[in-house]
């Protein structure tokens, strides 16, 4: 499987923890597909860093699964858009 990168700016504060709110969350109603995938998969289903920045970090989000990231991404906007990140997990 190849990797599926998604890079994201985010800025301290607030829209962080909003997008770890996010991210749990997403987490949470995915994780009988993460069991699942973890006994056949050589990579874990999900990876997270942030790389620092001057106003803003980039959280790089790394699926295994493309479904799972567009999924992800996809959330992120709309909820982005809506200024509702925790709500539109």
């Amino acid at each position: 499987m190849a990797d599926v990168v998604l890079k994201l700016p985010i800025r301290g504060g607030e829209e962080a923890q909003l997008f770890g709110n996010f991210l749990n969350r997403f987490m949470e109603s995915r994780s009988f597909e993460a069991e699942r995938m973890a006994e056949t998969s050589d990579a874990p289903y999900l990876m997270v860093r942030s790389d620092p920045g001057l106003a803003e970090d980039v959280k790089v989000v790394i699926f295994q699964e493309r479904s799972a990231a567009s999924a992800f991404s996809s959330g992120c906007a709309k909820a982005r858009s809506e200024r509702r990140w925790l709500r539109s997990a």
